[in-house]
């Protein structure tokens, strides 16, 4: 299947991250542009594409009746930016299914995204016309954007007439056990503080049986101190800091992150949020309430282990909307019309 085909060439060309001098000198320009894009965590986003490619592509693929013939259709993708290569899955749900995609990386990932699209298409030849770079939305024939709560309403309107699929804003959050062990717990500080806490999968609120001990988790995740040696980051946390002491609110605070108590799943970035429970009920009802806003889940009574959470699977789909599913559905329908 020529799909599988490229996917396995899109995972040789990432492979050679390391050792390819282009690769490297990318990643720097990508961190001039965008300082939020550390060498580590570009390195990071890589060999976590690299990963799931390896191991999910062709359980994935063979998940969906892919279209034999592929379609003149036009797929449209406005890129989020907040994590490096963040808009990548929706390109390739929508080569998969046959669709000519025009995409829009955002600002911020544009040297990164730019880079490795057309290595791939110059690899692949064939894709060339399938996959084109643009501002000029007109003329599709389906949508998919990522962006604000704010955005979301104007994509709405702009993309009202035809199918599409839109993302807002999510976090995720762990839930904690008294038995948890400081191993899970260090692990747990990958899921908070991979990407400076800047994605959807991105651990912002804690759930914590009643009586635990704070300072286990501090200790926990000394190992990510550095963190506050990066300017933005620090700015982030140092303002939040300040309106916390300003207003007198109650709060934990270790240098380098600050915990404060509150239901809410949203935590902004040098901060995590957090409140106890009693009974894994509470937890299945707080988890149940705010399913809307929660992309993962990591930890006790969940399928993602601590640390885990920035390594989705090709199958792990943002807003747990299966995007392949939703393509060849909207396909199907458009090619019967």
């Amino acid at each position: 299947m020529q799909q599988r085909l490229w996917l396995n060439s899109l995972q040789k060309f990432m492979e050679k991250h390391e050792a390819d001098a282009t690769w490297q000198q990318k990643k720097r320009e990508a961190e001039i542009k965008n300082s939020w894009f550390t060498q580590d965590n570009i390195t990071k986003s890589i060999n976590a594409w690299i990963a799931a490619l390896e191991i999910d592509s062709e359980i994935w693929l063979s998940k969906y009746p892919l279209p034999a013939r592929f379609s003149s259709q036009t797929l449209g993708i406005i890129m989020a930016g907040n994590i490096p290569f963040v808009g990548l899955h929706d390109l390739l749900c929508g080569i998969m299914c046959g669709r000519r995609v025009r995409i829009k990386p955002s600002s911020d990932d544009e040297v990164l995204m730019n880079y490795l699209v057309k290595g791939w298409v110059s690899d692949n030849p064939e894709l060339a016309d399938r996959i084109e770079f643009s501002d000029n939305f007109k003329g599709l024939d389906a949508a998919i954007a990522t962006g604000s709560n704010n955005s979301g309403r104007y994509f709405e309107y702009y993309f009202r007439q035809i199918p599409h699929l839109l993302r807002g804003h999510r976090n995720s959050v762990a839930v904690v056990a008294q038995e948890t062990t400081e191993a899970e717990l260090t692990a747990l500080g990958e899921d908070i503080f991979t990407y400076f806490g800047r994605g959807c999968r991105n651990v912002t609120h804690l759930l914590l049986p009643r009586n635990f001990d704070m300072v286990r988790l501090f200790h926990a995740w000394e190992p990510y101190a550095g963190l506050i040696h990066h300017h933005k980051y620090a700015n982030n946390y140092h303002y939040h800091r300040a309106i916390l002491l300003m207003n007198l609110n109650k709060h934990l605070d270790n240098g380098f992150l600050i915990l404060k108590e509150t239901n809410d799943v949203y935590a902004p970035v040098g901060m995590v949020g957090y409140h106890f429970y009693d009974t894994l009920e509470d937890v299945s009802q707080y988890i149940g309430q705010n399913e809307p806003r929660i992309q993962v889940v990591t930890g006790v009574q969940s399928n993602v282990n601590f640390g885990k959470a920035q390594h989705p699977g090709l199958a792990d789909y943002a807003d747990h909307t299966d995007t392949m599913t939703w393509l060849l559905e909207n396909y199907k329908a458009e090619a019967s019309s």
